[in-house]
């Protein structure tokens, strides 16, 4: 079957766990750029009832929204020690947790049906959550070198290789980037912005990570299929045929949020890891506290509900996420659970993160994922 030659324009196994309470836990050149596609998009995200993609014309989605992002900063984080995050969230905003107001519209290996219906989102896509993303400030999610800066993606295209080897990828940025080829960057640094808005689609952030610069079927030497940036173009196509033998997994990418949230911190963390925060506009009013995280060997049960309050903290025991190489095809294959303190000393496990249907896949399935909690890390300024 002939494949459509499009690409981004727009946009297994076991889980991994860090508990720091010991108790067991489940060479191209600036003028590359890529196809375009059919499709458009409002420019901001409504939060009224969903309404479902039409004739490849982007819907105008909803998230769900019990209150409004605050104005002011954050509260300070308490004095105590903790062990440092070594992977943190890629968008913020000065003095808020990164993160925090924003949603990853187009999850990684979902469909996004009304851009580009028939291929998985090699991605994820964040947004502002309310008004333009365009801006929007971007930091390294880790340690590393920064090996390509440059390309018409459109926008501008940093990708850094890590100390752990991994690669992460910042596409649709603004010309006026922060660093350059060959520069080190540390965890929190900033890229650069979120680039203006595209005749298709408004600006975003189009987050990779992956196991390569280059990969011959992909990227490389010979790309199986004929996207426009094709031979030894690193930033890659951004999407992959559904009805290709392989899934993206499979040629190297990986779960974003999986890979931040299993690699925040070293195997030998112990002890209370930081603060999570209650995000500003989370998922729901309020969450269940489990004893125990999805897939644990031990009996699960409730432990009643949680009201959530924006900004409230909490004391980070331990972290539940799923598998890097994930095998899913919608929202539903993410899982991102946090073992939190509650003030009067109980402790539980809680969603962090959870499949919203803003966006759906073909079959009706969630493509979007939206934030309860957020690591207590603020955004540069």
């Amino acid at each position: 079957m002939a494949i459509a030659l499009l690409a981004l324009v727009a946009c297994s196994t076991t889980s991994t766990s860090v508990s720091g309470s010991g108790a067991p836990t489940a060479g191209v050149s600036a003028s590359s750029g890529l196809p375009t596609a059919v499709g458009s998009l409002p420019t901001s995200i409504a939060t009224s009832s969903t309404v479902a993609p039409t004739e490849n014309r982007a819907p105008s989605p909803t998230l769900p929204a019990p209150s409004a992002l605050p104005s002011t900063p954050a509260p300070a984080a308490t004095q105590a020690i903790y062990p440092t995050p070594l992977y943190r969230y890629p968008i913020g905003a000065p003095g808020r947790p990164l993160g925090d107001g924003f949603v990853i519209r187009h999850s990684y290996a979902a469909e996004n049906t009304w851009f580009n219906p028939g291929w998985w989102h090699t991605a994820e896509d964040w947004y502002a959550i309310e008004g333009s993303t365009v801006g929007a400030r971007i930091y390294a999610v880790a340690d590393g070198e920064v090996v390509f800066a440059g390309a018409n993606y459109p926008g501008r295209v940093v990708i850094v290789q890590h100390t752990d080897g991994l690669f992460s990828m910042y596409g649709h940025l603004d010309p006026a980037l922060a660093v350059k080829a060959g520069q080190w960057v540390s965890r929190g640094s900033l890229i650069g912005t979120v680039g203006p808005d595209a005749p298709r689609a408004p600006g975003h952030l189009h987050f990779e990570i992956r196991t390569f610069l280059t990969q011959p079927e992909v990227n490389g030497a010979a790309p199986r299929y004929g996207y426009r940036c094709g031979v030894n173009c690193p930033p890659g196509p951004g999407y992959w045929p559904i009805d290709a033998p392989d899934h993206p997994s499979d040629l190297g990418w990986r779960n974003p949020t999986h890979v931040i949230a299993g690699r925040a911190f070293a195997d030998d963390a112990s002890g209370t890891l930081g603060e999570v925060v209650v995000a500003s506009r989370p998922v729901s009013s309020s969450v269940t506290l489990w004893s125990a995280p999805p897939g644990s060997d031990e009996a699960r049960q409730s432990l009643g509900d949680l009201e959530l309050r924006p900004d409230e903290q909490f004391q980070l025991l331990g972290i539940q996420a799923g598998p890097e190489d994930s095998r899913g095809t919608s929202a539903e294959a993410y899982r991102l659970w946090y073992r939190i303190r509650l003030p009067d000393g109980r402790d539980g496990w809680v969603e962090a993160a959870a499949p919203s249907s803003a966006e759906t896949g073909s079959d009706g399935r969630p493509s979007s994922i939206s934030f309860n909690f957020f690591p207590f890390t603020t955004a540069a300024p």
